[in-house]
């Protein structure tokens, strides 16, 4: 197994913090271009995409989706205006 270079480190380090954002959906246009580049040039990056990736979409198949009522989402934020 190849030692990273504390440059690398740092790279795979910024990529890692933009995968949940990719896998999500949220990133930027700009993110996501960096994200990919640098999937083309570090593999153990790639896998680890794959793998977040495959876990997303097995619990987006496996959870049940129920609607909230209004009355537990008001409760929400209502106490969080209260902290804020």
């Amino acid at each position: 197994m190849n030692k990273l270079n504390k440059s690398e480190q740092t790279i795979c380090h910024e990529c890692l913090k933009t995968l949940q954002l990719v896998v999500d959906g949220e990133a930027t246009k700009e993110e996501e271009e960096y994200f990919r580049k640098h999937l083309e040039e570090c593999m153990p990056c790639y896998n680890f995409f794959q793998v977040e990736k495959s876990v997303k979409q097995i619990l987006q198949h496996k959870i049940e989706k129920k609607k909230v009522p209004a009355s537990v989402i008001d409760t929400i934020k209502n106490k969080i205006r209260s902290i804020s």
